[in-house]
């Protein structure tokens, strides 16, 4: 009975104590505010790191195991099937093996402190809430873990899930041995335009809205100097784009040939090798262990089979024998580390020139980085490393594995990449169009022979071009608050006739003569009125029908149409016109006529919200979706966090105005899982600070991690 007794006094004690719980090697504060945004105080980085990890798993717990069964291979326990065809690609990329090797050699002492720091939460979060646990393989949660998603990250924006699909699926451009051998918008402004002599950012990549990929709002502080506010992914260690005191930066996808497949020359003589310069050389071989969860309900039910399956390395990279032969994938992202470190010692620099030295690490393997500080500054660079390729080789196609020449080891200089400082005209923008337009048209870097075979894209988007001509509108005067946002909320695709319809590539449609297709004469007319405006607005009755084309008929074009379609424009038209019978079909069958608001088609949805939104694919205000019900469409990707900050002349602090597509939980029935909705349609944005003392003012709740 005394035994029963004592126990039930530890236990009262436990509950009357919330702190009981707190893991005393950290001292981190969260405040949360009245959006539920977390600003984490600690005394040193390492608090601070901790905690953003902690109120990551309170948020979206589920999300951030994605990430660590991501780094463990073990993807298959919670997506199946699906989850190990990830969990091999990780594998075969050598992701593991790579990390295990560099861990102490390209991170520093000082930040192995806050990926240990990191582990920590996980595992007190999971302590805590075993029951919310996907696997307990998971457990314990270690520092190397939270590498590889940064890694993969980078991996799938160069587009390495295009590479090992054409390698593993026998599609891949192949080599005769016997013969000669998926959207972001970025932009500053400083005092050169600005009609009150500000520096403005908007930070706005385009992304799922909910997921792995989605993004994560935070605030980080410590008393070592790190107070950074911004984007993050769940379950990361520091923010991916966003602001400090000083300055801040943007991120966009670039597009360059960031990845070369390589096709192996067999060695006839000896299996399992392959010739190099006539010499001989083993693949290295593995097994990559794959655990794949077959339940039909994987929430509550587990059916583990564990299976083995080989995996390849040559001097080129990942390796894989299909039925043409072997063929390597060789990337810079799976050679570095560094790039979790490099975000890090963004966050904590003070101006331009330690921002700019950190970039030289080119641990972020790829990224417009557009920047802006309050000292007046902005700069936009095509970021990247990229190789230094030599000439002689179709490097856009299957390259020969069969010389040390194409064995590409070095990256070109950042000096030598793509890049505007200071331009006289005042801003520098991106918009996933070409690494050689970023400013005003004729401040635009040169095209170096540096670049010869990087590979750069060089087309523009409608972002771009609709971008020119909105500054075109507004040129000879400067440019307050209200025009930057302006530009920022747009919602029309460019408007001059001379201005393709550009990534789309479907301006015929515009053009067709209703005399010649009078059984879609009427849809045409549409088509034809919609195209005066080229608007995304909720009201607009011509919208939908063009949005239900692209979705049905555009999106739907695969390469080997596409291919067709660029030799034979009659068989590309004809396809355009069947596309148009079948949406008006469609719109006849779901509203009963063909002009209907584009705010009853694209809407924006979670739980038992349902709100009409603005808004199209790459446009400056960008929504894509998918089809949910056979009729609408429920935004997926695009506009999802936005950031917008202003320095003002003088001023100490920037002022932050943000917004997410949802809230800042992604746990069903949480009070801040639905709440800033209302907002982001109506193009509205919350107020955000760096300061301490605004976070304590505006605190809904305020407690320590664990408790």
């Amino acid at each position: 009975m005394k035994k029963v007794a004592f126990l039930f006094c530890i236990i009262a004690m436990a509950v009357i104590n919330g702190r009981a719980q707190v893991n005393p090697n950290y001292h981190v504060e969260i405040v949360r505010d009245s959006f539920g945004v977390p600003h984490i105080f600690g005394k040193t980085d390492a608090d601070a790191a901790y905690g953003l990890v902690y109120a990551a798993c309170e948020d979206d717990f589920k999300t951030v195991q994605w990430g660590l069964m991501l780094a463990r291979g073990k993807l298959g326990l919670m997506m199946g099937v699906e989850g190990a065809k990830i969990d091999y690609a990780v594998q075969l990329l050598g992701v593991p093996d790579i990390i295990n090797e560099r861990y102490d050699k390209d991170l520093s002492p000082e930040f192995r402190k806050l990926l240990d720091a990191a582990a920590a939460a996980g595992n007190d979060f999971a302590r805590k809430h075993p029951d919310r646990v996907v696997a307990k393989s998971l457990l314990p949660v270690k520092p190397q873990d939270f590498i590889a998603g940064y890694m993969l990250s980078m991996a799938l924006m160069t587009g390495v899930d295009n590479a090992i699909k054409q390698v593993v699926g026998n599609t891949v451009r192949t080599l005769d041995y016997n013969k000669d051998a998926r959207g972001s918008n970025a932009l500053a402004m400083n005092s050169n335009i600005t009609a009150d002599d500000g520096v403005y950012l908007d930070v706005n990549a385009h992304q799922p809205l909910e997921g792995p990929m989605s993004w994560y709002e935070a605030h980080v502080h410590s008393e070592e100097g790190w107070n950074a506010l911004g984007a993050t992914f769940h379950g990361a260690v520091s923010i991916f784009h966003g602001v400090n005191e000083n300055l801040g930066w943007a991120h966009t996808t670039n597009y360059f040939d960031a990845i070369d497949i390589y096709q192996l020359q067999q060695d006839p003589k000896k299996k399992n090798h392959y010739l190099v310069d006539g010499q001989s050389y083993k693949l290295e071989t593995k097994t990559a262990k794959l655990s794949v969860n077959l339940a039909k309900n994987r929430d509550k039910h587990k059916f583990i089979l564990t299976i083995g399956k080989k995996r390849w390395w040559s001097i080129y990279g990942a390796t894989y024998k299909n039925d043409k032969g072997w063929f390597a994938i060789r990337l810079a992202s799976n050679m570095t580390i560094k790039s979790v470190e490099q975000w890090y010692l963004m966050n904590k620099a003070k101006n331009y020139h330690e921002f700019r030295n950190v970039l030289n690490m080119q641990g972020i393997v790829n990224q417009y980085i557009t920047y802006a500080d309050r000292n007046d500054t902005i700069y936009c660079v095509s970021n990247g490393a990229m190789p230094i390729r030599p000439d002689g080789y179709n490097w856009k196609s299957t390259v020969p594995g069969n010389t040390m020449k194409t064995l590409w080891t070095k990256f070109l200089p950042h000096d030598s990449l793509p890049h505007v400082l200071n331009p006289k005209c005042g801003y520098v923008f991106e918009t996933n169009n070409t690494s050689y337009t970023m400013t005003a048209r004729d401040e635009n870097p040169p095209k170096l022979p540096i670049q010869k075979n990087v590979g750069f894209e060089l087309n523009e988007t409608n972002r771009s071009l609709r971008f020119y001509e909105m500054m075109d509108q507004m040129k000879g005067r400067k440019l307050t608050w209200d025009d930057f946002l302006k530009i920022k909320y747009d919602i029309h695709y460019p408007q001059h006739v001379t201005a393709p319809f550009k990534h789309f590539e479907v301006e015929e449609i515009f053009h067709l003569d209703e005399k010649q297709y009078p059984d879609i004469a009427d849809a045409i007319g549409i088509l034809k009125q919609w195209s005066v405006k080229r608007e995304g607005a909720i009201t607009d009755t011509n919208a939908t029908l063009l949005y239900k084309f692209l979705y049905r008929c555009y999106f739907s074009i695969n390469d080997s149409m596409d291919h067709r379609f660029e030799k034979d424009e009659k068989a590309k038209i004809d396809y355009f016109v069947q596309g148009l019978r079948d949406v008006k079909n469609d719109m006849m069958t779901d509203y009963g006529k063909l002009n209907v608001p584009l705010g009853v088609f694209q809407r924006h949805i979670r739980d038992t919200i349902d709100l009409p939104t603005a808004g199209g694919p790459d446009m400056w205000n960008a929504k894509y979706g998918f089809r949910y019900n056979n009729k609408e469409i429920k935004v997926s990707n695009g506009e999802s966090y936005i950031l917008l900050a202003r320095w003002p002349k003088g001023g100490q602090l920037p002022v932050l105005h943000s917004i997410a597509c949802y809230g800042s939980s992604n746990t069903p029935g949480a009070k801040h899982y639905t709440d800033q909705m209302q907002m982001y349609v109506h193009q509205q944005t919350k107020e955000e600070s760096l300061s301490k003392d605004w976070a304590y003012q505006h605190a809904e709740r305020i407690y320590h991690p664990g408790e």
